[in-house]
């Protein structure tokens, strides 16, 4: 009899565990799926994503209005790669990439570091601190 109870219960804690790793795993391609998507695709719409900004900012590159883009964007998102001077060349890339053309866009990525995996520096861990103090 209690052998019986034994493995009942531990047979019963298999099932629990293998249910909470199956819901652990689920959570977790779920969580990284969305991320994944929208980065360097620029017909997949990003969390931060609205009408008025992106109607604002192809406005903006329709202009070459950088003032007003830079505005928009708040610090955020390719900020840290465009600059008043590089804004003409980003603006092209922008409305190629809208209208299904991608290699302007992949061509300024390339030539200014910017992009998944790249790791120019960004104090992303090349001599930017220490962590030892």
């Amino acid at each position: 009899m209690l052998n019986k109870m034994k493995s009942a219960s531990g047979g019963k804690t298999q099932i629990a565990l293998g249910i909470a790793a199956l819901a652990l795993g689920l959570v977790a391609v779920k969580s990284f799926t969305p991320v994944l998507a929208y980065r360097g695709d620029v017909t997949v719409k990003g969390p931060n994503y609205t009408e008025e900004r992106h109607q604002t900012n192809l406005t903006a590159f329709e202009t070459a209005d950088y003032n007003a883009w830079v505005a928009n964007m708040a610090g955020r998102g390719a900020t840290r790669f465009v600059n008043e001077s590089n804004f003409k060349e980003f603006s092209a890339a922008q409305l190629a990439a809208q209208n299904g053309d991608s290699t302007l866009i992949n061509a300024f990525r390339s030539k200014y570091g910017m992009g998944q995996g790249s790791r120019q520096g960004n104090g992303q861990g090349r001599g930017q601190g220490n962590c030892n103090q």
